[in-house]
């Protein structure tokens, strides 16, 4: 208790509590699981049934009538035992009357689905870590007024091991997500804008002063003055850790860039998808809320640009120190909350593309002498429900590290007993720990010697200096791609429009 005062009862209460509650609700269950609505194939005795009709229509003739019921027959060998024989593969015309089922998402139908079950599981518990975080920032705020004393300055603060631990289980799926990718050709493209933004992130932190709101060299490259005689001139030298600093960043943005190359890739894709859709259906309808629904999601893509600008120095050259930062912290979460706000409809349009699949399907079998069987046309339906699970979480768990980044900005920032290590005395559960060693054991002290050199290596300054380079990064990065992706998509649409209207 002395470490961790009242904290540790909040997180086991809360996890407890939480642990229960995900029984009877969960989140990520309410995300996916309420309110979206998925295309579904027809089986294939509704596929042989809409064949039928559409030969049935096709001419009044008997004898036609039974020459092509012939030739279907032979296409289909076994009509009537389509559910004992499931890979059994015909034509499908081009021209036969064929009608999506649209059903509504339940918890058994999303089960069977690859990776969902990490998907609600990371949800659920990196919700109770944002839970466990507030109310630890409520404490840390209300518990100083109630006892008008200092004591709460030597507790740890609790809620940054469930942040962390919720930052790396976010990090390992999407790191798993690439490794899928690395086996297919798309895998390239993780490792070129890896080598890319590693090189752009050296170039960054070398004019760093000059533009960006960083303070890398002036925290950690600490100037050597060398006087030289024969030109009598000082030279001035960058301290080497400087440059370990710098290359480690580097690294670190380079995987940050490779880990949200596809999510914001994907992302920017559902924006034009989104766009595609208002401008062709919404405003001929005049629906209200889809218009609202349409100006949220502009918001949702533009206001990050603008977030991006605040670590820009002629731009922020006159705020005060303070305002900028509450300014950023402000910024960052407004963009993650109307993300997490707008995940229903980022969804919902990406499993309306079967419909449109379906249609391109259509499209290229009347541009060329292929043919659509049963099964490629189950199957162009079915592959996106099958890869829903990939989707959301790259969706929401881009936008879940890039909030705990925040959290841990913030408490660097403003002090609030992340490990207080820069009191000039070591904590009393310290103090009293060192003791309790030196009168069981022969050894010297030696946390209490280290205690300078801990000040100077986690010193709340330096800490934040790299959180707010690393926020800037991951906030920037899937900016760049998303808008990158956004130019892309309306250029790919727009050439084969062009295409298709030459032919």
């Amino acid at each position: 208790m002395a470490i961790f005062g009242l904290q540790i009862v909040i997180s086991l209460v809360v996890f407890c509590f939480l642990t229960k509650l995900t029984k009877y609700y969960s989140f990520g269950r309410w995300l996916l699981c309420k309110g979206l609505f998925c295309y579904w194939p027809p089986s294939n005795e509704e596929l042989k049934q809409a064949i039928k009709q559409r030969y049935t229509k096709e001419t009044n003739t008997k004898s036609k009538k039974s020459n092509l019921s012939k030739s279907y027959h032979k296409n289909s060998s076994i009509n009537n035992n389509d559910t004992s024989n499931i890979n059994e593969e015909f034509t499908v015309p081009t021209d036969t009357s064929i009608e999506l089922k649209l059903i509504s998402l339940g918890h058994q139908d999303v089960i069977q689905i690859k990776y969902i079950d990490e998907f609600f599981s990371l949800v659920d518990f990196i919700s109770g870590s944002i839970v466990i975080f507030l109310l630890t920032e409520l404490y840390l705020y209300v518990i100083p007024l109630i006892r008008h004393n200092t004591e709460h300055l030597n507790e740890i603060n609790l809620s940054l091991f469930w942040c962390t631990l919720s930052l790396l289980l976010a990090l390992a799926v999407l790191t798993r997500f690439v490794k899928e990718y690395l086996k297919v050709d798309e895998g390239i493209l993780c490792i070129l804008f890896g080598a890319l933004s590693f090189l752009i992130a050296l170039c960054l932190q070398y004019i760093d002063e000059k533009f960006f709101h960083f303070n890398l060299k002036d925290t950690f490259g600490n100037r050597t003055i060398v006087y030289n005689d024969d030109n009598d001139e000082e030279v001035n030298y960058l301290d080497r850790r400087f440059l370990y600093i710098v290359m480690l960043l580097a690294f670190i943005n380079a995987y940050q860039s490779i880990i949200l190359f596809f999510p914001a890739f994907r992302f920017g894709q559902l924006q034009y998808l989104i766009l595609l859709k208002i401008k062709t259906k919404t405003l001929q309808k005049k629906d209200f809320k889809q218009i609202f629904v349409f100006i949220l999601t502009l918001i949702n893509f533009i206001l990050p640009i603008f977030t991006c600008l605040l670590w820009f120095k002629p731009i922020i050259e006159r705020l005060d120190e303070n305002y900028l930062l509450q300014l950023q912290i402000i910024s960052v979460v407004s963009c993650i909350f109307l993300r997490i706000c707008l995940f229903k409809p980022y969804v919902q349009t990406y499993l309306d593309t079967a419909f449109d699949r379906v249609k391109t399907l259509y499209d290229q079998q009347q541009l060329t002498t292929t043919k659509i069987t049963n099964l490629s046309y189950q199957r162009n339906v079915t592959s996106i429900f099958l890869y829903l699970g990939v989707v959301t979480s790259q969706y929401i768990l881009p936008a879940f590290i890039e909030l705990i980044i925040c959290f841990f900005f913030k408490i660097f920032s403003y002090g609030n007993n992340v490990i207080p290590i820069n009191s000039p005395t070591p904590p009393k559960w310290l103090q009293s720990f060192d003791s309790y060693m030196m009168n069981s054991t022969d050894a010297n002290s030696s946390l209490l010697v280290t205690w300078n050199e801990l000040r100077t290596l986690f010193n709340h300054q330096h800490v934040t200096v790299i959180l707010s380079y690393l926020l800037f990064w991951h906030h920037t990065m899937f900016c760049l791609v998303s808008c990158g992706s956004l130019i892309y998509n309306t250029y790919i649409q727009r050439e084969q429009h062009i295409h298709t209207k030459n032919d």
